[in-house]
């Protein structure tokens, strides 16, 4: 227990311990020194009263009794600028307390911040974003010329050229995707299913060399060299989810995944080549020009990633490898009795970054 007085007297025990503190002040002085004085368990403090009479003799007054402090702690000695009103210093124990609530502060919001990641986490709902993929484009094409119809007349009459190139690119794009999320535990544990679409950029871009027994492989019926590129104007597709907090309870959580992929893409392709059935000898009878075809490929995708959940949002990280099946068609020159049979086959590893909100 701590007391406090203004008055010149002294404090002493009854315990046979010695004078804890003597508090004294003089009229008028500045600053007042006063002391805080706590007593240990099981202390009595007794106060002399001061004498009374006008005389100054001394009256034998009652000991006045003071209930015993509940703990002992230290005595301070703090000064007081009466005019002023500020105290000089601060009992420790004033200073321990703030920093355990300095302290508090700043653990405090940390600690609900996980556990809010952590209870959103358990939490099914739907969820949106905005994806940003880059990937690697490899796409392989080939192609045949079939001179084995009976009414072909060109110089390679039955016989079948066939070619083909791989080449490889860059291509990145963003889109946004939607999902839902289920928890399948206490422990982080959760399934989800997404749909997501990508507007990608880039393309794969190669040199086909082509077939044939002229010099140039130039004339009718041959596989013509080509200058081509395949340029990715859409993907999307669906895939599911299967994840885990790492560890349990911190919002970041490891994840495998598995789709399908539908992408759109175009073919295009220059060239030079003869069209007549005799041989083509002169530059001006060569004739160039550009194809262009629209394909569509259906595959699949999988992969795995990383998520940290930031309170509602998320930020996720992940690699795929996505095969994106093969395509192609057959372009027929009913004239000459040729068909040309094409087929593209494409893939890509890449990296995906997405932002998230949950709902």
């Amino acid at each position: 227990m701590t007391y406090f007085t203004e008055w010149p007297e002294i404090l002493s025990t009854a315990a046979g311990t010695r004078r804890r503190a003597i508090l004294a002040r003089k009229s008028g002085d500045n600053p007042l020194i006063m002391v805080r004085v706590s007593t240990p368990v099981g202390e009595v403090l007794e106060r002399l009263n001061r004498p009374v009479s006008k005389t100054g003799v001394g009256v034998t007054p009652p000991w006045v009794r003071i209930p015993p402090s509940p703990f002992d702690t230290d005595v301070e000695f703090s000064t007081f600028d009466t005019a002023r009103r500020r105290r000089a210093t601060r009992p420790f124990s004033t200073r321990i307390a703030r920093y355990r609530r300095g302290r508090v502060g700043v653990v405090l919001p940390a600690v609900l911040w996980i556990l809010t990641g952590t209870a959103l986490a358990q939490e099914s709902g739907f969820y949106a974003g905005v994806p940003a993929a880059a990937e690697r484009l490899r796409v392989f094409y080939e192609k045949a010329v079939d001179n084995t119809d009976p009414r072909n007349m060109s110089p390679s009459e039955g016989r079948v050229y066939r070619a083909d190139d791989t080449a490889a690119g860059a291509a990145g794009g963003v889109g946004f995707l939607a999902g839902y999320r289920v928890p399948l535990g206490p422990n982080g544990v959760y399934l989800s299913g997404e749909g997501d679409v990508i507007f990608p950029g880039g393309a794969a871009r190669g040199r086909f060399e082509g077939a044939g027994a002229s010099p140039g492989r130039t004339q009718l019926g041959e596989s013509w060299p080509e200058d081509w590129s395949f340029r990715q104007n859409r993907t999307y597709g669906f895939t599911v989810r299967f994840g885990a907090g790492i560890p349990a309870g911190s919002g970041l959580s490891a994840y495998a995944l598995a789709g399908l992929r539908r992408l759109e893409a175009t073919l295009e392709a220059d060239y030079v080549g003869c069209f007549r059935p005799e041989s083509c000898m002169a530059a001006e009878e060569f004739v160039s020009g550009t194809f262009r075809y629209e394909e569509g490929f259906t595959g699949w995708t999988t992969g795995a990633g990383l998520e940290q959940r930031l309170g509602r949002g998320a930020v996720r990280g992940e690699l795929r490898y996505t095969d994106y099946g093969s395509a192609g068609r057959v372009v027929p020159y009913d004239d000459l009795a040729i068909t040309v049979p094409i087929g593209m086959k494409p893939d890509g590893i890449g990296f995906q970054l997405s932002l998230i909100w949950h709902f």
